[in-house]
């Protein structure tokens, strides 16, 4: 009987973190580049430890990531939106001072002239944080992730920086607990390209994820009912069992 109350233990646990995987996803509807988790199980193998062990051995949870469906994209016309094309990333700063990827392209700058996202990470370039200098009238990114600045309307653009946009095999790319991607080893794609005044929506559809969470909700439930059952099944044969 314990085995069947593991197995439905294991259910509700599985159950609960898919749960949040989908209200994770659905938090980060309106972030711009967010990759949508998925809940999955990992396998499991039965080896040594006698009978009773592996009769216990609990399945794992996993959270893979979307990472091959790209967002929508929306047009803003603000010139410090672009949007990463084909499999192209944005190196920033994590909060550590190590490098990070991010399809969040939403930038922006600050009181010192740094170069952010929409989140506060700071954008790298060719050699290390951007900040462009006081004193210009307008800034551009060229589509190969240049940054351009000129003093007034009649004069010419001039480079002040670029981008570190690189494009890593998916399968290297791992999620930290911050939300930001990782390449170990990743560098610099000089063939990388953007498209500015877009923004790269979520790649979450709203109304799949509500049914996700609706489908898990009676997983749950349904995972609940078995342990009900199982302690009815107990109490059943202990009475059966019981001695006048």
């Amino acid at each position: 009987m314990d085995r069947l109350v593991y197995t439905a233990l294991t259910g509700l646990q599985r159950a609960a973190e898919a749960q949040a995987v989908t209200a994770h996803n659905l938090a980060n509807v309106s972030t711009p580049g967010f990759r949508r988790e998925m809940a999955a199980l990992s396998a499991g193998y039965v080896a040594g430890g006698g009978a009773s062990v592996g009769a216990r051995v609990q399945s794992g949870g996993e959270a893979p990531h979307d990472l091959l469906n790209p967002g929508r994209l929306e047009q803003t016309g603000r010139p410090l939106d672009i949007a990463m094309e084909g499999g192209a990333w944005l190196a920033v700063q994590d909060a550590g001072g190590g490098e990070a990827l991010t399809r969040r392209g939403d930038l922006r700058l600050d009181s010192d002239g740094r170069l952010l996202t929409g989140d506060g990470r700071p954008v790298l370039g060719e050699g290390g944080t951007i900040t462009i200098a006081a004193g210009f009238q307008s800034l551009r990114i060229a589509r190969d992730g240049t940054l351009e600045t000129r003093a007034t309307d009649d004069a010419p653009y001039a480079a002040v920086g670029r981008l570190r946009l690189v494009t890593p095999d998916p399968a290297t790319l791992e999620r930290g607990p911050d939300g930001l991607f990782r390449s170990p080893g990743a560098d610099a794609d000089p063939a990388a390209t953007v498209s500015v005044g877009t923004l790269e929506r979520s790649n979450v559809e709203p109304a799949a994820a509500l049914v996700e969470l609706v489908q898990q909700s009676r997983s749950f439930e349904l995972q609940t009912k078995l342990l009900s059952a199982a302690r009815e099944m107990d109490e059943g044969s202990a009475a059966l069992m019981r001695v006048e």
